[in-house]
């Protein structure tokens, strides 16, 4: 509005400062900025979503040159006539350039083809005006189309991500009860009281699914609770030659959040392709906090699955990496692999806060 103000009130350079206000002659003067405005207006507000935006381009420039033609030389045979009002008696001057008044009185005739060419020049001025404008609405119309899309490009986007978080944890949880539930199985034939321990923290395990995981990132410390839970109902069915490990190393004070549910799936991998019943396995767990960092870092000896074994269909690491890219996108690392001789396994993630 600032801008429009400034254009209409323009014409009001054109008059002398000894000479008297005259509304009529504002008003006449005022038809350059309000072809300004037609020619912004029609841009903004049709052709450029009827043309451009759907992709006829070339029509979108070919209008706005008919309009501006037209116009252009529309508003020179108005300030050719505008002119002979206020200079009846200097027909032969042509239209007054779109500036100061020259001052009145006696001075040298123009040429008519001076006098054409001026006419001309002050045509093209008038066009380049008013392209000018075509450009700059076309420009604004289109900025604000694309920032609409990206609005709501983003918000689809946070819609997707929480539903697809959503249906991730709904998967993760019968996979871990389903492994869980086989661990408390073996347990029962064994030893009774154990599994009915067995029992009791797997009861902790589901008040912590069901009550601490609604939202998108839970507290790290409970996270910490639920894996020692975990672990310890995976070590009940463990023989003698499997050594297990597990540390944490994060401050009292630490109020980290982190994705729930998001680490299990790699302790489920380190018991599944640690354990060898004849072999000597092992299985180091350690997760750490500091500042800025969330750090787990789990080693086991490597003792791949057959072909013929395909319990879990190795949905787990395909869980975890894409949590990963939803939960922290840009804000992690993950490196993960066999060593060279192949008989140790490591995978090693850290997340930014």
């Amino acid at each position: 509005m600032a801008v429009w103000l400034i254009l209409l009130l323009s014409p009001l350079m054109y008059f002398d400062h000894d000479s008297e206000f005259n509304l009529q002659r504002l008003l006449i003067f005022s038809v350059n900025p309000i072809m300004l405005v037609v020619v912004f207006y029609l841009n903004y507000f049709w052709l450029t979503n009827r043309f451009y935006a759907s992709g006829k381009r070339g029509a979108h420039i070919i209008i706005n040159i008919l309009i501006i033609v037209v116009l252009g030389i529309a508003l020179n045979r108005w300030m050719e006539l505008s002119h002979d009002i206020f200079e009846p008696n200097n027909v032969e001057m042509g239209p007054p350039p779109q500036g100061p008044m020259p001052p009145q009185g006696p001075g040298p005739e123009l040429e008519p083809n001076q006098m054409r060419l001026n006419s001309f020049l002050f045509m093209l001025r008038d066009m380049f005006n008013m392209a000018l404008a075509a450009l700059i609405a076309t420009a604004t119309r289109l900025a604000m189309r694309w920032q609409r899309t990206e609005n709501a490009r983003i918000a689809a986007e946070q819609e997707k991500t929480t539903a697809e978080l959503r249906n991730l944890r709904s998967q993760i949880n019968p996979h871990f009860l389903l492994n869980t539930l086989n661990n408390i199985y073996a347990l029962t034939s064994i030893d009774t009281a154990r599994a009915q321990k067995a029992i009791e923290q797997l009861s902790r395990l589901l008040r912590h699914i069901l009550y601490d995981y609604d939202g998108q990132f839970t507290e790290l410390k409970k996270e910490i609770e639920f894996l020692s839970d975990y672990i310890y109902l995976m070590k009940i069915r463990l023989a003698d030659n499997v050594d297990v490990e597990y540390t944490a190393d994060v401050p009292d004070n630490c109020n980290h959040k982190i994705a729930p549910l998001l680490l299990i799936s790699l302790v489920e991998n380190a018991f599944k392709h640690g354990v060898s019943p004849v072999e000597p396995s092992w299985i180091k767990i350690h997760i750490s906090a500091d500042d800025d960092c969330i750090r787990c870092s789990i080693t086991n000896s490597n003792h791949p699955k057959s072909e013929n074994d395909r319990s879990g269909h190795g949905i787990g690491l395909q869980q975890v990496e894409r949590r990963l890219e939803l939960s922290y996108p840009d804000k992690y690392t993950w490196e993960k692999g066999t060593d060279a001789d192949g008989k140790e396994y490591h995978s090693n993630i850290t997340l930014k806060i």
